[in-house]
């Protein structure tokens, strides 16, 4: 099977799932990975979608976007190429950061991470807390190249952690555990 991404974005409503997945079920397209979340009354969402060989792929996007229309999101429809990654190279990791809210902790982290040429899978964050005290909290899935001197990668990131006068944490994630 080939494939396709599909993400939207628009204002939250019932229904917005089952009717993606409907379309894709009548285009006989299968939903490989997804993630979807609720931000501040958006909805999101990115599929990686396979389709059939001999499908249109034209095809698929307009009755994708068609379909779609009276549920008033923003779509977008790309073929992919199948990813290269030599898995036996990296190694999976799960930084979590922990601090008082502030601009720049995103971009702090993210950048040390690309100077490093550390690959970012997946990120969270979130604001827990009340008012009179609210914490930053920023999950991190990265790739870790082998070459990478682990033990200087965590000393490095103790010290950016100081910097920004937060906690950093780095585990090793367990794929076992999936």
């Amino acid at each position: 099977m080939n494939k396709l991404s599909l993400s939207a974005i628009g204002k939250d409503k019932p229904g917005i799932v089952s009717s993606i997945s409907k379309v894709l079920f009548e285009l006989g397209c299968n939903i490989e990975d997804s993630t979807m979340t609720l931000l501040g009354g958006q909805f999101a969402v990115i599929l990686l979608l396979a389709y059939p060989k001999n499908a249109d792929v034209s095809k698929i996007k307009t009755k994708l976007k068609s379909s779609l229309k009276n549920l008033d999101l923003s779509i977008s429809v790309n073929e992919v190429d199948a990813p290269k990654k030599d898995k036996k190279n990296y190694g999976d990791y799960v930084i979590a950061v922990y601090g008082a809210d502030k601009s720049g902790i995103v971009y702090s982290v993210s950048r040390y991470l690309a100077d490093n040429k550390i690959n970012i899978t997946d990120v969270q964050t979130k604001i827990s807390g009340n008012n009179k005290q609210k914490v930053y909290i920023m999950l991190l899935e990265v790739n870790i190249p082998k070459k990478v001197n682990i033990s200087e990668f965590k000393h490095n990131l103790h010290h950016l952690a100081h910097d920004l006068e937060v906690e950093i944490f780095i585990n090793q994630a367990d794929a076992s555990a999936i």
